[in-house]
C-alpha cells in the first residue's frame, strides 16, 4: 500500500465511546448523535477502501470496477443516511439503510464467493432489463417499417455504449438468462455471507418501505382514528438502532475487503483499528438497548 493510502487511514477521527458519558444520556436524540460520529467514521475507512487502484495501472478492470462501484456506492448511502438522521427524517433515513444493507450484502458475497462465472452472472443479470427495452424498441422500429424516432436512437445508443463498455454485446445478453445472480434472492446472499438474522430482524421488511406498500402507508404516512385515516405530513425522529446496525455491518464488509486486498499484511494494526471500531459500535448499540430498557421500566 502507498504512503498516501498509510496518510488517508491516520487521517480518520476515532469517536469516543465512553461508557461514564453515555449512562448520563438522557434521549434517544444523543445516541442518535454517537451513531452518526459512528457512521462518519466507518464511511471515513470505506472511502479510503474505495480509492485502492492497481498500482500498474492507476485504474481498475471491468471485474475490480465491480468491487470499487460497490464501496463508492456505500460511501454514499452511508453519506445520506447520516445527512437524513441529522434533519430528523426516519423515513428517508430507513429507505437509505436498506439500500445500504444490500450493498453491503452483495460486496460481503462478491468477495467471499468471487469467481469469473459469478461477475459475468452479475453484470448480465443487471442488463436484463436494457434487455428487454431494446428488443421492444426493435420491435417497435420493424412494426413502423423501419422507420426510426430519434428518441429511438437516443436510448438504443445509450444501451448500446453501456454494454459495450463491459465488455458485452447485446446480442449476447437474454431479457431472461441468467434467472439470478448469486443465490437467487437477497435473503439467499444474506444468508450466505452471515447476514441472515440481520436480514430477518431489521431489514427484510424494508422492501415494503422501497416500494411504499400499505404497510410503509399505515407505519409513516397515515394516521388513524376511530373514523378512519388522514394523512400524516410530520417526519418521524429516527432510532439508533439502524444506523448502530450499518454501521456494524459495514465494518465487517470493509474489513473483508482489507483482508481481501491484502492490506492487514502491508498496513501496520489496520485490522486493530477495524476490530476497535467494531467493539466501540457494539458498546454503542448495547448502551442504547440498555437505556431503552431502563425507560420504559420507568414508564
Amino acid at each position: 500500500m502507498t504512503d498516501s493510502f498509510v496518510d488517508n487511514l491516520n487521517d480518520i477521527k476515532v469517536v469516543a465511546v465512553e461508557d461514564d458519558a453515555i449512562a448520563a444520556y438522557t434521549s434517544e436524540d444523543q445516541f442518535n448523535s454517537l451513531a452518526v460520529e459512528l457512521l462518519k467514521e466507518v464511511g471515513s475507512f470505506i472511502c479510503v477502501a474505495a480509492c485502492i487502484l492497481p498500482a500498474d495501472k492507476k485504474c481498475w478492470s471491468r471485474d475490480q470496477a465491480i468491487y470499487g462501484g460497490h464501496l463508492v456506492r456505500l460511501f454514499k448511502l452511508i453519506s445520506a443516511l447520516i445527512d437524513q438522521t441529522c434533519q430528523n427524517r426516519r423515513e428517508i433515513m430507513f429507505l437509505m439503510s436498506r439500500l445500504a444493507f444490500e450493498t453491503i450484502v452483495n460486496l460481503a458475497y462478491l468477495i467471499e464467493y468471487q469467481s469469473p462465472k459469478l461477475f459475468e452472472d452479475y453484470i448480465r443479470y443487471s442488463f436484463r432489463h436494457e434487455k428487454r427495452l431494446h428488443d421492444r424498441i426493435m420491435a417497435n422500429i420493424e412494426a413502423r417499417g423501419g422507420i426510426r424516432l430519434p428518441i429511438e436512437d437516443r436510448m438504443l445508443s445509450s444501451i448500446s455504449a453501456a454494454v459495450t463498455r463491459s465488455g458485452l454485446s447485446i446480442d449476447d445478453l437474454s431479457p431472461n438468462e441468467p434467472k439470478s445472480w448469486g443465490e437467487g434472492s437477497l435473503y439467499q446472499r444474506a444468508k450466505a455471507v452471515g447476514f441472515e438474522m440481520m436480514y430477518l430482524a431489521a431489514f427484510g421488511g424494508g422492501s415494503q418501505n422501497i416500494h411504499g406498500n400499505w404497510m410503509d402507508l399505515l407505519e409513516y404516512h397515515l394516521d388513524e382514528d376511530a373514523e378512519g385515516f388522514t394523512p400524516s405530513l410530520e417526519w418521524h425522529r429516527p432510532r439508533p438502532q439502524i444506523g448502530l446496525a450499518i454501521a456494524q455491518m459495514a465494518v465487517d464488509v470493509v474489513a473483508n475487503f482489507f483482508s481481501f486486498m491484502k492490506a492487514f499484511e502491508s498496513v501496520e494494526r489496520l485490522d486493530d483499528r477495524l476490530y476497535d471500531l467494531a467493539e466501540r459500535i457494539h458498546r454503542a448499540n448495547v448502551s442504547h438497548e440498555r437505556f431503552v430498557t431502563n425507560q420504559m421500566k420507568v414508564t
